[in-house]
């Protein structure tokens, strides 16, 4: 009896990709080497759900791919991870007064127009630190941010903000509420022709008009702290402007941390610091986050990133998972795995299509019976693979 399957090939669906063998390797390699990181500073791995109840309130309920469930409830698949850490806390650590670190790492989806955005799959990794709210716990996470960056081989620059300055202008001036993220994604983008524009309509003091045009050019070191308070000299915001700079003087070493009042995305959201770390010649935010206190849980922060995008601001690499020998002798095979190296089992005994094989794969050695064979000039190790493979046989 034959059987047979048919398969529809077809490219995946739109928004998706293949992840091809030197790109997996790539972002497994980046992947353990940032989980790592976050190991050493005792941030606890912890997973959640890819499937979820479907939620009009969530965040990202507009962008949530819904899913009809057997008993006629509607799920959706996983948009965002922090909701469902926080849900992780409510369930599992209700009466919980301790700081909890927590770092995660997976996929996330997003019904987005792929014509906007062409992903619509991400995979998406962070840190969620919870249950504590002061400078040094805000000061952490910014220098986690910054060490992410650094430690996948890019220059870091970190622009931190705090949106408690932009909305006690909001309050001085007598904004209202559906006027305030308009004026907020004026400022955050540096148009101060918008911000003026929205201005117009309306009747704000002077002084308070002229720190809201003000805003998009407190930017810079340290000093941008000096000409805040002189352009906003009130209790509200000096109080936001002493908060941002408690944070700042945390770090032993601020060269690479910029300070950006202007920085009001999702003001409403975000009750403290907020910040986005960036690398030269990449135009992108590599990653972001801020503090969130009382949005989904009393004290919380943290960031997130995309690996995709982080994976599209590094130079091209050679890296891949070649092996580094073929082998048609599996006993010695095993004791180079042992030892670490990759190695690859030929599929022929035949020694000749053997070598051509491992020529045409890049792989530069040939393990037989007759022992180590170089295939090529660049054979580095050839010398330490020999001598394990005689000290093992002794």
């Amino acid at each position: 009896m034959t059987i047979t399957n048919k398969l529809t090939i077809a490219t995946p669906p739109d928004g998706t990709r293949y992840t091809l063998p030197s790109e997996a390797y790539n972002r497994s390699s980046i992947l353990s080497s940032l989980q790592n990181l976050y190991d050493s500073w005792s941030y606890a791995r912890v997973d959640v759900p890819v499937l979820e109840h479907y939620d009009d309130q969530h965040p990202r309920a507009s962008q949530s791919f819904k899913l009809s469930d057997r008993d006629s409830g509607v799920l959706s698949l996983r948009s965002d991870f922090t909701p469902a850490i926080a849900n992780l806390v409510h369930v599992h650590y209700p009466d919980n007064d301790a700081p909890l670190r927590f770092q995660y790492c997976g996929k996330i989806w997003q019904a987005i127009n792929p014509d906007v955005a062409r992903t619509r799959e991400f995979t998406q990794l962070g840190l969620e630190l919870v249950g504590v709210s002061n400078a040094r716990a805000d000061a952490e996470l910014i220098h986690l941010a910054r060490e992410s960056v650094r430690l996948v081989g890019l220059a870091p620059r970190v622009e931190i903000g705090n949106p408690g300055f932009v909305r006690a202008l909001f309050q001085l001036a007598g904004i209202e509420e559906s006027l305030q993220d308009a004026f907020a994604d004026a400022i955050d983008r540096k148009d101060q022709r918008g911000v003026l524009t929205l201005l117009e309509s309306l009747s704000v003091s002077t002084e308070v008009a002229r720190a809201l045009m003000g805003c998009p050019d407190l930017y810079g070191d340290k000093q941008v702290f000096t000409e805040a308070r002189k352009l906003a000299p009130w209790p509200e915001t000096l109080a936001e402007i002493d908060r941002l700079e408690a944070i700042l003087a945390e770090f032993e070493d601020d060269s690479e941390l910029l300070i950006d009042l202007g920085m009001a995305r999702r003001h409403s959201y975000y009750t403290g610091m907020t910040f986005r770390a960036y690398t030269f010649d990449f135009g992108q935010p590599l990653l972001g986050g801020g503090r969130y206190d009382g949005a989904l849980l009393p004290y919380a922060a943290g960031f997130a990133m995309g690996l995709e995008r982080l994976l599209s601001a590094l130079p091209a690499t050679q890296q891949s998972s070649t092996a580094l020998v073929l082998s048609l002798d599996d006993p010695n095979a095993r004791k180079l795995r042992a030892a670490g190296y990759a190695v690859e089992r030929a599929l022929s005994e035949d020694i000749t299509q053997a070598r051509a094989y491992a020529r045409s794969r890049g792989i530069p050695y040939l393990l037989s019976e007759d022992g180590l064979e170089p295939l090529d000039n660049n054979t580095p190790d050839l010398a330490l693979l020999t001598e394990l493979l005689e000290s093992s046989n002794d």
